[in-house]
């Protein structure tokens, strides 16, 4: 259980610090946009990232925390762009969905260079490009032979 929070020199807080204590096993935070209450769970969330802020556990023993907030959201729920109202579950799916899109878009670019090259090398009639520039060379090389 989390004893105290004490937050400074981030975000909305300033670099006196500010104390929340007298907290008990569940707590709700509650307030008006821009007054840290996201700052406050990402601090809970991974103190690490915050060195001017200290999570106070009782008895020393941390536990796992668990934050339900805007990041989580973003890491754990996808909005399909494709499919709307269906969205998937878990860090994991998402990057997996992210991933896809990413390769989706490698693939396309290549397709589009095949295209391109393949018309280089056919011409858009499946006639000419390199390969009928090279069959009338070939020809004038007969005729001079």
């Amino acid at each position: 259980m989390i004893e105290t929070i004490t937050i400074s020199d981030i975000a909305t807080y300033a670099t006196t610090p500010e104390l929340l204590d007298g907290l008990s096993q569940f707590n709700f935070l509650f307030g008006s946009n821009g007054t840290g209450k996201t700052t406050i769970s990402r601090v809970i969330a991974d103190e690490s990232k915050f060195p001017t802020c200290i999570v106070t556990w009782k008895a020393g023993t941390k536990l796992q925390p668990m934050v339900y907030n805007h990041d989580f959201i973003e890491r754990n729920f996808n909005q399909s762009t494709e499919l709307k109202g269906v969205f998937t579950l878990g860090e994991k799916q998402v990057d997996t969905l992210t991933r896809i899109a990413t390769l989706k878009g490698e693939l396309n670019a290549l397709t589009s260079k095949i295209e391109t090259l393949t018309q280089n090398l056919q011409g858009a009639d499946g006639n000419g490009g390199k390969k009928g520039e090279l069959a009338t060379l070939e020809a004038g090389l007969k005729d001079k032979c």
